[in-house]
Order: structure tokens, then C-alpha cells, then sequence
């Protein structure tokens, strides 16, 4: 199942069902209006949206053209957070360098979305705790200030990566002109149980995995995808400028 947030003029968007092409999708509002609230309630809502999905493919419900850049962040903001900020522009909105800044470091990561996580949950736990996972992006600016975060326009269950997923994704990430395995990170299983050894995660938090990171300066243009084995986008792109946001400090 693939899940995408559109921008709809509320902070949190419209929740929509997207075919596994990406080219396709049906308004999933009147299931949970919007990602979090599917989540805060995933083991109730999440076989209604994976019947919907079902029907999206094969025609059977109304749908419409799905254009990554219509799409919020799937969660364009979260609770909580492990690695990286917690509120998230939309995957093709320019990162607007301030002051000086000329410069900046982009950290390319997959992350996984949980349900709820109970304190000091040991990796099995952890693993069936992974409702979405998706790309993600994080900024730091030259001076070495945290700067915008995004998350690919479409997340999807782990069921959609087939025998490339473990608790950790078997897949190359296109950073740039960089491909980068992505097999050898730590298993999200273990950063979730780590994660949970002083406290809870809540539905809907986000925990990023490892990081490929690359420099860019005003101008250039970042793009961050994965695809599958025949060469198909799972997530669609995460495709940013880098700006300037305002005249440049004196």
C-alpha cells in the first residue's frame, strides 16, 4: 500500500490511497482525515486502506492523477522524531538558505514510521511496530544550523519492498548523481529498540536510518529516489532547489 498527504489548504493535507505505479489516486479522508490520524488508530484503519488500495488497482474505485508535486510530506509534521527535525516541508519546496549562507550539507536517509512503541521494546516488537517507511531529508546549513527537513511524497508499507526488505531496505538510493547501498545500515528493528530504552515512541514518530550525505550551494538541485529491481520509483522524488530566502545578511 502506498499513502500520499495533498495539499488541501490545512496544515496537515488530504489523505489519499496512490496506485503502486504512482500515477494513480483515491481520496482516503473519509477513512482518516489525514496520515497521524490513520496512524493513531493503524490496526483499525490500516485494513480499510489496504482494501482501498486494492480497488485503486484495479479500477474499482474513482481516482484521479497523481502529480508528486501537488503532495505535502506524507506527515508534515510529527510528534516525535529520532534523527532530524519534526516538521517537514513538501518534497519539491526549495531549501531557502538565510543570511550569509551559500552553502549547505543535505543528509539522504530512509525512515520508518511507527505505531505505538512501548518502552524498552525489544527488536521483534520493534520490527511489527514499522507501519510506513519512506525517504527523508535533512538539512544543515553551512554555518552549522539545523535547516529544513522533508519526507518523499509517497510512503508505503514494508510489504510493498517484497524480499528487499528485512527491518532494513535492500535497495539503492539515488543521491544526486550518487547510488548509494543502502543494505549495510543499522536494521530499523534495532534504532527503534534503542530508541525505546529511556522512553516511548508515539504513533506517527519518525526514525531515520543511515545517512548518505552531500554538499550543495545556491542553485543547485537535489534529487533523491529509490526504485525497485525493474527500475520503477517506490516513493516518488524528493526533488529541492537550493535558495535564498531573503536579501543575504550584510
Amino acid at each position: 500500500m502506498k499513502l500520499a498527504t495533498l495539499k488541501s489548504g490545512t496544515r496537515d493535507g488530504q489523505l489519499v490511497v496512490v496506485s503502486r505505479d504512482l500515477t494513480r489516486y483515491t481520496d482516503a479522508s473519509f477513512l482518516a482525515p489525514d496520515l497521524q490520524a490513520a496512524l493513531d488508530d493503524w490496526r483499525r484503519i490500516s485494513p480499510h486502506l489496504t482494501t482501498l488500495a486494492e480497488s485503486l488497482e484495479i479500477g474499482a474505485v474513482p481516482s484521479a492523477r497523481f502529480h508528486e508535486h501537488d503532495a505535502l510530506a506524507p506527515l508534515p509534521r510529527v510528534y516525535q522524531r529520532v534523527g532530524g527535525g519534526d516538521a517537514f516541508i513538501a518534497p519539491r519546496d526549495p531549501i531557502e538558505l538565510t543570511g550569509k549562507s551559500r552553502d549547505a550539507r543535505v543528509e539522504a536517509s530512509v525512515a520508518a514510521i511507527v505505531t505505538d512503541v512501548g518502552l524498552a521494546t525489544g527488536e521483534a516488537g520493534a520490527r511489527e511496530a514499522v507501519a510506513l517507511l519512506v525517504l527523508a531529508a535533512d538539512t544543515v546549513l553551512d554555518g552549522g544550523q539545523t535547516g529544513t527537513s522533508t519526507l518523499s511524497p509517497v510512503a508505503v508499507t514494508p510489504d510493498e519492498l517484497g524480499g528487499t526488505w528485512d527491518g532494513a531496505v535492500h535497495l539503492a538510493l539515488s543521491v544526486g548523481s550518487r547510488t548509494v547501498a543502502t543494505g549495510g545500515w543499522t536494521p530499523f528493528p534495532q534504532l527503534i529498540a534503542n530508541a525505546t530504552v529511556g522512553r516511548p515512541l508515539h504513533a506517527g514518530a519518525v526514525v531515520r536510518g543511515g545517512a548518505e550525505v552531500i554538499s550543495a550551494s545556491l542553485g543547485d538541485t537535489v534529487r533523491i529516489e529509490m526504485k525497485d529491481a525493474a527500475g520503477h520509483s517506490i516513493f516518488g522524488a524528493i526533488e529541492q532547489q537550493i535558495g535564498r530566502y531573503g536579501p543575504p545578511l550584510p
